[in-house]
């Protein structure tokens, strides 16, 4: 077994613009994440993941870098972050950078060469198409921001290719010296001592141009560019060659954002001769997206979808690879408001989906604010929204004819803003985040919902995830949580999802009800005692288990 030390780590995400604010200019920097230091070592963190912290024009909070080897101002300087790998290190907590190398600003020194002129040295490490036969883009390829994927520069008389924003030009992998240059960029940084990467889109950067225009059913006439831009054939080549001049070199954690990725590739990305050691899956925080991926049309998902979303790639952990656990991040909105879709459902709740991720075989990601129960912010107006991809998610709404009031009911179930509102320290003005005006609005229930009141309640969330972090990392049951096999049990109960860890030092049953009301479980074997539960009391027999409305449980079996 290869016992890695990112496979017993706890991940705990830090989203640097929100996270605290050291110097009150409304913006959370380095100095405030170092302030919090201790905050995050009592919890049992053991690694942070940092979201993009270098230079950047800020299109999209940090994701448009425009210089690889510089620190935004706003964020603080070079030093600051040397000083925040130090001051981690000395509490046995390791640093991960957000590397983002699908694309760069428009505003970093390549394009600018790149955008000079045809002949420019630097034209090919960008990509750049003549216009179609009518003058318009070369192929009706959507952008992941909306709109065509394919900016016109009407001084060389072409378009560049954007995924994203139009700010955010594709790198050219086909380009070798890109490569080179990539590599020189990621071994730079982890010569300083970083604890490994989160790799940023990954997945999108072979694209398939021989596919031409793809095939829509928009009224603008525009496909989405995922088809042609998604783990492309001929993408492990290059992913095998980043892997050997960089990351194979280094004692690190890697784990790569890799939307597109199919259960049946999973060895190849993650397997034991891997391109990455874990990465983010996504069908599972997916699950209510309509088609195309429109917020305003959601699928009403059953319990049994997710099952099967978690057992296809749990099963493939069992024989080979490491899974990557989470529920939230920047990304995505907050877990209680897409898993627990009851109005009335509270604290327990998110006890329980603490329990359903925490214990499956891969290694947990906290996102800040998951931990005291931060939940999505439903803001008044679509004004109040920074998050570009929100923005254009409503602007689609409203062209498909829904209302301004439906339109604005999917920013609050799906913007990314929802998880990127600042973090909430206390009761005080803009809950402890800042004394100045901060960037973006902070979540009205702050004075309720905050880490203090948390660290003052014995039975408050932040303390049940201290509780489930001990088990699994120091406890007579963490050899189970660790290395067990993933067993899916009880598939057909509409109310329960429920699985196995086997292991030769004991089997643990973990049951979670995602319902209301009670339900009833029984077993092939028989329950030897209850490990943990989110109820002081639980409704156990040697045969069965009475579940109370949302109870997680946590039992050795024979």
């Amino acid at each position: 077994m290869n016992e890695k030390w990112w496979k017993q780590s706890i991940v705990y995400q830090v989203y640097p613009k929100s996270f605290h604010d050291n110097n009150h200019d409304g913006i959370g920097d380095l100095q405030g994440i170092i302030k919090k230091l201790d905050y995050l070592k009592d919890l049992g963190i053991d690694l942070i993941w940092l979201s993009p912290v270098y230079q950047s024009p800020m299109d999209d909070n940090g994701y448009d870098i425009s210089d690889y080897y510089k620190i935004a101002p706003e964020f603080g300087t070079m030093e600051d972050l040397d000083e925040l790998i130090e001051e981690a290190r000395k509490r046995d907590i390791k640093i991960m950078m957000d590397l983002v190398i699908n694309h760069s600003s428009d505003e970093h020194e390549w394009f600018i060469e790149s955008k000079r002129s045809k002949n420019s040295p630097k034209r090919d490490w960008y990509i750049w198409r003549d216009p179609a036969s009518d003058g318009g883009p070369p192929t009706n390829w959507r952008s992941v921001f909306g709109g065509s994927a394919w900016e016109y520069d009407a001084n060389t008389n072409q378009y560049y290719l954007h995924v994203f924003s139009r700010k955010q030009p594709d790198l050219n992998w086909e380009n070798k010296e890109v490569r080179q240059e990539l590599a020189k960029m990621v071994s730079w940084w982890l010569d300083k001592g970083i604890g490994g990467f989160r790799v940023d889109a990954i997945t999108f950067i072979k694209k398939s141009f021989e596919l031409g225009n793809l095939q829509t059913y928009a009224a603008d006439g525009l496909a989405n560019i995922q088809e042609a831009s998604l783990n492309q054939p001929g993408i492990h080549e290059f992913l095998h060659e980043l892997r050997e001049a960089t990351f194979a070199n280094y004692d690190i954690a890697t784990v790569a954002e890799a939307p597109g990725v199919q259960d049946a590739d999973l060895p190849l990305y993650v397997g034991e001769n891997g391109h990455f050691n874990m990465l983010f899956e996504f069908n599972h925080v997916d699950l209510d997206l309509g088609p195309e991926g429109k917020w305003a049309e959601p699928v009403n998902w059953s319990l049994s979808d997710l099952k099967q979303i978690m057992k296809k790639s749990q099963e493939v952990y069992n024989t080979t690879g490491w899974g990557a656990l989470y529920i939230e991040n920047h990304d995505h909105p907050r877990s209680f408001t897409k898993f627990i879709r009851k109005a009335e459902a509270d604290l327990r709740a998110q006890k329980m989906l603490a329990v359903f991720y925490m214990f499956m075989k891969g290694t947990p990601f906290i996102y800040q604010g998951q931990e005291i129960g931060m939940v999505n912010a439903h803001f008044s107006s679509i004004e109040d929204y920074d998050d570009l991809a929100t923005i254009d998610q409503y602007q689609v709404a409203i062209q498909d004819g829904h209302t301004h009031e439906e339109a604005l009911k999917a920013v609050w179930r799906r913007s990314r803003d929802n998880s990127r509102t600042p973090m909430q320290w206390d009761c005080s003005s803009n809950a402890g985040f800042t004394n100045g005006n901060p960037w973006l609005n902070v979540n009205s229930n702050y004075p309720k919902v905050n880490v203090e009141n948390n660290i003052k309640d014995s039975e408050s969330l932040y303390h049940f995830y201290k509780k489930l972090i001990n088990l699994r990392k120091d406890s007579h049951y963490s050899e189970s949580l660790l290395w067990g096999d993933y067993v899916s049990i009880l598939e057909d109960h509409p109310e329960v999802f429920a699985y196995k860890r086997v292991h030769k030092s004991g089997n643990l049953v973990i049951l979670c009800n995602f319902t209301d009301k009670e339900t009833t479980v029984e077993l092939d074997g028989t329950f030897q005692e209850i490990v943990l539960s989110n109820y002081s009391n639980s409704g156990f027999s040697k045969e069965h288990m009475n579940l109370k409305p949302y109870e997680a449980v946590v039992c050795l079996v024979d």
